[in-house]
């Protein structure tokens, strides 16, 4: 009997449970967890945010705390721990949505002064009905589900069709369609659905490690890379010198252009 039992999580994700340890529930979504999210929520902290407001760096920290609320969900299967994985996930989606609907608006002047609290009232309310639900796994899925269709809407029309970051805030983009769309959401499907299989395949050649590990990295990175594409549309918007360095070719880090840059 492992240290966390009887658990007390809704769902028990696809890795053997207290394999590697009697205190670790998964061992390896529990490492991949602070890997694949933390890691870039803190290096949007350290080396984001060119603009300095808060949407940006409220955004990075709750990345951050969805990776750690993972790793203690993974680490326990504990409901309270869950609830500190998954309440942030649909708080992040929320603030991307008001930073598509704001990402033009001149600093100090929302186009909709109103919003920030209608939305905090909507998260006080979805927050109550979570933990009233909380026992039943499908509606969390089903309310960030709804949350990310329109944040993915919202994300086409800022980048695509109105061309906010040009050819660098596509480029950008593209990070999130290709880690989470692509990549991300496919393979948790195949994890959460066809676990016997991914267990016997993959788990047992790779001591242990699942493709919910592959979920955390790609899912973290498409998250990040979403903040980085608002991050510097919002720079293009409001006529801020930058540009975007790519670190190990693929990781997103926007800044603004010093003078002697711009020479």
């Amino acid at each position: 009997m492992g240290y966390w039992e009887p658990h007390t999580s809704s769902v028990d994700f696809c890795e053997r449970n207290y394999e590697h340890s009697e205190f670790v529930v998964e061992w390896h979504n529990s490492w991949s967890s602070f890997v694949g999210i933390s890691v870039f929520g803190l290096i949007g902290l350290i080396w984001g945010n060119p603009t300095k407001e808060m949407r940006h760096t409220l955004g990075y920290l709750i990345l951050t705390l969805i990776g750690l609320g993972s790793v203690g969900l993974h680490g326990s299967l504990h409901w309270i721990f869950q609830s500190s994985d998954e309440l942030p996930m649909i708080y992040l989606v929320t603030l991307a949505n008001y930073m598509c609907v704001e990402v033009d608006s001149k600093v100090g002047e929302p186009k909709y002064p109103q919003l920030p609290t209608f939305l905090n009232i909507l998260m006080v309310i979805n927050t109550f009905i979570y933990y009233t639900f909380q026992h039943i796994y499908a509606v969390f899925i089903a309310t960030y589900a709804v949350s990310s269709i329109l944040n993915t809407f919202l994300l086409v029309y800022v980048v695509h069709w109105k061309n906010t970051g040009g050819k660098t805030g596509k480029k950008i983009f593209k990070g999130t369609v290709i880690g989470y769309l692509i990549i991300a959401f496919p393979i948790w499907l195949v994890d959460m659905h066809c676990c016997n299989w991914v267990l016997t395949n993959v788990a047992d050649n790779m001591h242990g490690l699942t493709l919910h590990v592959v979920w955390h990295l790609c899912a973290g990175y498409g998250a990040y890379c979403v903040l980085v594409t608002l991050e510097y549309c919002r720079m293009i918007a409001l006529k801020i010198p930058c540009t975007c360095d790519f670190w190990l070719g693929f990781i997103p880090i926007s800044r603004r252009l010093l003078p002697k840059d711009e020479n």
